[in-house]
Formats: C-alpha cells, sequence, structure tokens
C-alpha cells in the first residue's frame, strides 16, 4: 500500500464523506470499517443545507435529489391535544421552498449513494470487518494494526468512528462517555398504514419526551424520532428493540394520533438506545493522526446536527490535504478551521437537550444570539 494513502478508521456517513471528498482531491483512500456491511441499519435523516451543498460538490446532487423527499410544513404540537403550541416553538412553522437545500432521507440510501460513488473511484477503498486497534506514527507515515493481525501504512490515519473511537482512546486515553439519562426511540411507518395518524407532521412535546415525525422514500414513509427521560435503559447502538408495552406505556395519555403511530411500529426494527455525551476537546490532531465527526465532537442529536457537522468536516480535511503538502499541517490546518465550530455546537446541542427535557412548560428555545447552529457557514469557502 502507497505511503500517500490517507487511512480513515471508520465507514459512517463522516467516514465516507471524507474518503469521497479526499478521492474527487486526488488521494487514494482506504476505509477500514468494523462491520461487515455499511450502512445496514438506521432510519430518517435530515441533511441541513451546508450538508447538502457539500454533496453537491462531489457530484451527488442529482442522486440527492432522487433519493431525499423535502420538508414539509409542520410545527411543535400539544403532546396531548395536537394543537400548536404557544409562544415561538410553537410558531415555528415553515413551506418547503425555505428549505430548498434540506434533504430527508433514508440513512441507508445515504450509504449507499456515497459507497457507490467511492467504488466508482476505486472499488477496493472501502475494507469490511477491518477494525483498528492500535496504531503507531513516525516523521514518514502511521502504521496500523487491525483486529485480525493485518497491518497497513499510510500518510495519515483519520479517526471517524463515532462516539466510543478507537482512535480516540489511543490517542488521548479518554474515559467513557457520559450518560444523559435520555433515551433515543426510532421506527418507520410505511404511509399507507399510518395514513389515519399522520394528518399532521412535526413535533409533538410532552413533559418526558418529545416524538418528530416526517416523510422520507418519496413519501411512502413515516419516519418517527422519539427522545424521552426516566426510562431506564443504557444501551447503545440500534441492537436494542423496544416492546410495544413500552411504547405504549411512553405515549400513554399522548394524542391519538401519536398512540396510532406507536401501535404501528414495526418492533422488528424499532431501535432505542441511550444518549451519551462528551466535552469537548481542545485538539483533535497529534501528528499524523487526527479525528473527525463525532469522533471528535460527539454531538447530541437535539438539533440535527451530528450528520452535518461531520459532513463539514470532511470537506474541510480535503481542503487542507489539497492545499498542504505535509499531512501533520494539513490535519492542524483542518483542526484550525473546524475545531471552534464544531464545539460551539457539540454544546449547544447539550442545552437544547436540556430544554426539552423542561418539556413544553420550559424555555422554548435558544437565544438568538447565542445559536452558532444557525450561523451562515460554508465548508466549501471557510478559512483555511
Amino acid at each position: 500500500m502507497s505511503e500517500d494513502t490517507i487511512l480513515l478508521a471508520g465507514g459512517g456517513i463522516a467516514g465516507l464523506t471524507a474518503a469521497l471528498a479526499l478521492q474527487r482531491r486526488g488521494r487514494r483512500v482506504v476505509v477500514l470499517e468494523q462491520t461487515a456491511r455499511i450502512g445496514n441499519v438506521g432510519a430518517g435523516i435530515t441533511l441541513r443545507e451546508t450538508a447538502s451543498r457539500s454533496l453537491y460538490s462531489l457530484g451527488l446532487k442529482d442522486r440527492l435529489d432522487a433519493t431525499s423527499d423535502k420538508p414539509r410544513p409542520g410545527a411543535a404540537l400539544d403532546y396531548r391535544t395536537g394543537a400548536p403550541l404557544a409562544g415561538s416553538l410553537g410558531q415555528r412553522n415553515w413551506v418547503a421552498t425555505d428549505f430548498a437545500d434540506v434533504h430527508m432521507l433514508h440513512r441507508a440510501d445515504l450509504f449507499r449513494l456515497l459507497k457507490d460513488a467511492i467504488d466508482a473511484h476505486d472499488p477496493h477503498a472501502v475494507q469490511l470487518d477491518s477494525r483498528v486497534t492500535a496504531f503507531t506514527q513516525d516523521d514518514e507515515g502511521v502504521t496500523v494494526t487491525l483486529a485480525d493481525g493485518r497491518s497497513l501504512r499510510g500518510a495519515a490515519l483519520i479517526g471517524c468512528d463515532g462516539l466510543r473511537s478507537a482512535v480516540r482512546g489511543l490517542l488521548f486515553g479518554e474515559a467513557a462517555p457520559r450518560r444523559t439519562g435520555i433515551v433515543a426511540y426510532r421506527f418507520l411507518v410505511p404511509l399507507e398504514q399510518a395514513r389515519p395518524y399522520a394528518k399532521a407532521l412535526g413535533m409533538s412535546v410532552g413533559p418526558r419526551a418529545s416524538l418528530s415525525r416526517y416523510l422520507i422514500q418519496q413519501g411512502t414513509v413515516v419516519n418517527c424520532v422519539a427522545f424521552a427521560h426516566g426510562v431506564d435503559i443504557t444501551e447503545e447502538g440500534w441492537n436494542r428493540h423496544a416492546t410495544r408495552a413500552e411504547l405504549l406505556d411512553l405515549f400513554a395519555g399522548w394524542h391519538e394520533d401519536v398512540i396510532g403511530l406507536a401501535s404501528c411500529a414495526p418492533l422488528e426494527t424499532t431501535a432505542c438506545w441511550a444518549l451519551y455525551d462528551r466535552d469537548p476537546l481542545q485538539t483533535w490532531v497529534r501528528g499524523r493522526v487526527g479525528l473527525l465527526g463525532d469522533a471528535a465532537h460527539p454531538v447530541l442529536p437535539f438539533l440535527g446536527f451530528g450528520a452535518a457537522l461531520g459532513i463539514e468536516d470532511a470537506i474541510v480535511l480535503a481542503r487542507a490535504f489539497e492545499a498542504k503538502v505535509d499531512p501533520a499541517e494539513a490535519l492542524k490546518t483542518y483542526e484550525a478551521a473546524r475545531r471552534d465550530r464544531a464545539n460551539a455546537i457539540l454544546l449547544e446541542s447539550r442545552r437544547q437537550g436540556e430544554i426539552f427535557r423542561a418539556g413544553p412548560d420550559g424555555a422554548s428555545d435558544i437565544p438568538p444570539h447565542e445559536r452558532e447552529s444557525r450561523a451562515p457557514y460554508d465548508p466549501l469557502t471557510a478559512a483555511l
């Protein structure tokens, strides 16, 4: 393997986007993904404008448009009555034309879109069943050791391996992430089955939970996402499935549309998992090894910014490697361009989660002057 190769640990959305962005700038990449299959789990995802425009720059606009749905009018609703909430939260109605570059789609569709584009450059770039367990670096490159005993050599190693990043642990020796006490639920209901209960889209807000729902897969599926506190679940990932009794208990006393959707949830794919959090890091880079996406800044999902930040990272990383000959210098350039924004949104997402925890009677939003997530930003032109 060439020592010019960029090694990426993790084949999630951020890692695949980084791989494609580097390929488009002439770099050879190898993605080391520990699972046996890319994108075999998940539900709906919303791509914000910065993420969508980043993917456009990689030649994916037509496929993204063909695969995704646009936002539809919605509001924050009272969990009992289904009526729009009073105050600023309930007034957040929108029309689709306000979000021409926002896309809603199934995660599996986005994984497929990214991997197909990577494979078109190099069908051997993504290596499955490849878990990073160790690395060493010197002045000439990085040597990575995998769980099966293989070693690979490259110019740099980028940890894109999520909240419990092995690369982050090897770099900084951090303790385990902190449990937030909040549990996420995700389930998909075919529209034909959900139609009697899908008269209103948007987010229902109750005293101990919220439920968002929107259409994906060309309007044929209702994607449902709930966040709840006071639930005794500690498992992570997509492997734990909610029972019908758990869902109905969570939404007991809620509007009939919510109860109806919960009653339709396909239990074999209804995932629930505990949310964990980490404090911001002040550096993501040591020498030729760096972090990207949730490995660098694991963002709680209350602003819908996790995928967007990882995609932004990927674009800036590729620009930095294009601008700098030395990989260590490229990584420092990338970090300097991204750290403040990503860490600010990490803290803002945490704060928004505290607001959700307060329920419909608490504060409804972060003050406008403190919303880093809504500041104008373009990873394609941001200063390096």
